[in-house]
């Protein structure tokens, strides 16, 4: 897992001069690696990787994240809509 981070670290550079799309895949995939990296470091303190413990930690910590998506997902349209609400041309005074 750490070789994969090390690898991603050291591309995310050489990939910069491939243009914004391909510089900006490379700093999400770095992220995703550095949260996995901390999502293992986390569940390792419950047990040792595959065990029911590790398990159980890294699916509520998937679980936790897939929420958190949600509701800023959720805060991004309601933003989207009150900002949007303003511009119908019309005089809401």
């Amino acid at each position: 897992m750490r070789s994969h981070l090390i690898a991603l670290l050291l591309l995310a550079p050489a990939a910069s001069g491939l243009g914004c799309a391909s510089q900006d895949q490379a700093t999400k995939a770095a992220e995703h690696a550095a949260m996995e990296s901390e999502d293992d470091a986390t569940c390792r303190q419950k047990g040792a990787e595959g065990s029911p413990a590790y398990v159980d930690c890294r699916k509520s910590l998937a679980e936790a994240k897939v929420k958190q998506g949600a509701v800023q997902e959720q805060k991004r349209r309601d933003f989207d809509r009150v900002l949007g609400a303003g511009t119908d041309g019309q005089n809401n005074y």
